[in-house]
């Protein structure tokens, strides 16, 4: 009987170890899981979501402010504002339930890129041009554009479509790129050589009193030709009325040129053959109609209307042989020269003086073409 007791006795032993193992495996599975969680974000504002598995219900707070968070059921919304900055940032979510569960998920927000390449400004001609300015961008932008010019986003950034210029004169516009990380500004100008006809305003200098130069002003007109487009005709700048003195222009260099040696008419009552001449540094007076002075398009784009300058310099310079030796010098000024004869040479007595003078001379348009 006693050995029927200690049986008995043994088996509820075994019963009472089962049921403490079995306890002790329930308190060991976590009371909050998480199972999935889609909080790596990128600049632009957005949401993710954390999804936690628990046993009870679930609070979250954030550790930033940037960074905000709203429940629902077992399910916590993250959510993050457009970010402008250029390095990335980072917040940590920590959710709890009321059995004192806790976990700690990381949530990151990529920093932005956004950026506009290319020129501040950009010179085309007057025929209808395409370019595309590259932009890559996390952020929504918007182009304002001028009525002329048409545009696109494209691949490779934005496509600008500018119209043919018809207008007669130069003519620019602002394209301006804008997102969130803020603006970029582009200048486009459109200038051809049916641009250049119009009214200007020369500033020169000329010999005073006691041979000191003084700076002078003078309007006057530059006339297209009717059959040589590249050829112009100034216009009341020489002080010999209906005298009219040629200059070209060339569509590749945007260069506006006068040349040594030009024919511009005859006086009879003085018996005076008149000529283009270019003055050198050196103080020499050139005929050689190999000699140009010249001059390369200038624009000041903060003008409300652009006008094309022409500042005349002599960027080369060039060598001519003297009694002295060869010289070389730099061109400086142009002269309207009086000869006797049909020839513009310096030998035997032929030069008779300059008539007009316009040293360091540089020209801008002032007024739009008609």
């Amino acid at each position: 009987m006693k050995k029927i007791n200690i049986l008995w006795m043994l088996i509820g032993c075994l019963f009472l170890v089962t049921s403490c193992s079995d306890d002790d495996d329930s308190s060991a599975v976590a009371s909050l899981q998480v199972i999935k969680s889609d909080v790596s974000f990128t600049a632009i504002a957005t949401t993710g979501t954390i999804e936690v598995q628990s046993t009870s219900a679930i609070t979250a707070v954030s550790n930033q402010d940037w960074c905000t968070v709203t429940v629902n059921g077992n399910v916590v919304t993250v959510a993050v504002p457009t970010y402008t900055g250029l390095v990335g940032r980072n917040a940590v979510v920590e959710i709890s339930n009321a059995l004192d569960g806790k976990v700690r998920v990381p949530v990151s927000q990529a920093g932005g890129v956004w950026y506009v390449k290319g020129d501040d400004a950009y010179g085309l001609s007057d025929e209808e041009s395409t370019i595309i300015i590259p932009v890559k961008s996390d952020y929504d932008y918007t182009v304002d554009l001028p009525a002329w010019i048409t545009g696109e986003k494209v691949k490779e950034g934005y496509n600008l479509t500018l119209a043919e210029n018809t207008t007669g004169n130069a003519r620019k516009g602002t394209v301006t790129f804008t997102s969130e990380r803020g603006a970029k500004k582009i200048v486009f100008l459109q200038f051809g050589i049916n641009d250049i006809a119009g009214t200007y305003e020369a500033t020169y200098s000329v010999y005073g009193d006691n041979d000191q130069l003084v700076e002078e002003t003078k309007t006057f007109k530059l006339v297209q030709d009717a059959e040589n487009e590249e050829l112009f005709y100034a216009e009341e700048l020489s002080s010999i009325g209906g005298l009219v003195i040629p200059l070209k222009f060339n569509s590749e260099t945007y260069q506006l040129s006068v040349f040594a040696g030009q024919y511009l008419g005859y006086i009879a009552s003085k018996g005076w053959y008149l000529y283009t001449v270019v003055t050198s540094e050196a103080g020499y007076v050139h005929a050689d109609a190999a000699l140009a002075y010249s001059a390369i398009a200038e624009f000041d784009l903060d003008d409300e209307a652009v006008m094309p300058s022409f500042p005349f310099k002599d960027e080369k310079g060039f060598s001519f042989a003297t009694s002295d030796g060869t010289i070389k010098s730099y061109l400086d000024g142009l002269e309207v020269y009086v000869f006797k004869s049909q020839s513009p040479s310096f030998s035997g007595g032929n030069a008779l003086g300059y008539y007009d003078m316009f040293k360091n001379l540089s020209i801008k348009k002032v007024e739009l073409k008609e």
